[in-house]
């Protein structure tokens, strides 16, 4: 069964690769299409073709617009109220947590560390013999 053109990975990269290039040609005012095309067959030509069109109307019906001085000072204040509204520290995610999962996640972290420091002041040759002496018991 042959997949249609869709499914087909390297057209569809080539078709993608080929949209950016035609989208970077018309914001600088030289679409030619021709000239895209050039290097590549019939059936990316006519994939493209279609594809060329929507993207110039798309291009035409636009209109630029300025933002004022004042939308983008307040844009401005408002990411980064939002940035700084979820800048929360461990500590603060921690304490919003009911009382039971406070208790658990500090004897986690509690037996975590206990863990690590016993291996750590441990020499490697006696960590190793500790633990093939606990897998062998």
């Amino acid at each position: 069964m042959k997949l249609p053109p869709l499914f087909n990975r390297p057209l569809r990269d080539q078709i993608q690769t080929l949209l950016i290039n035609h989208a970077d040609a018309i914001l600088i005012g030289a679409a030619d299409r021709e000239r895209l095309l050039e290097p590549y067959d019939n059936v990316l030509r006519e994939q493209a073709e279609s594809l060329f069109i929507v993207a110039e109307r798309i291009n035409d019906a636009l209109i630029e617009v300025v933002p004022s001085e004042q939308f983008v000072t307040q844009l401005r204040y408002d990411l980064l109220a939002t940035a700084q509204a979820q800048r929360e520290s461990w500590l603060d995610r921690i304490r919003s947590l009911p009382p039971r999962t406070q208790l658990a996640a500090g004897i986690g972290g509690a037996t975590l560390t206990a863990g690590m420091v016993l291996i750590a002041t441990r020499s490697m040759p006696n960590a190793l013999e500790y633990w093939r002496n606990l897998r062998d018991a």
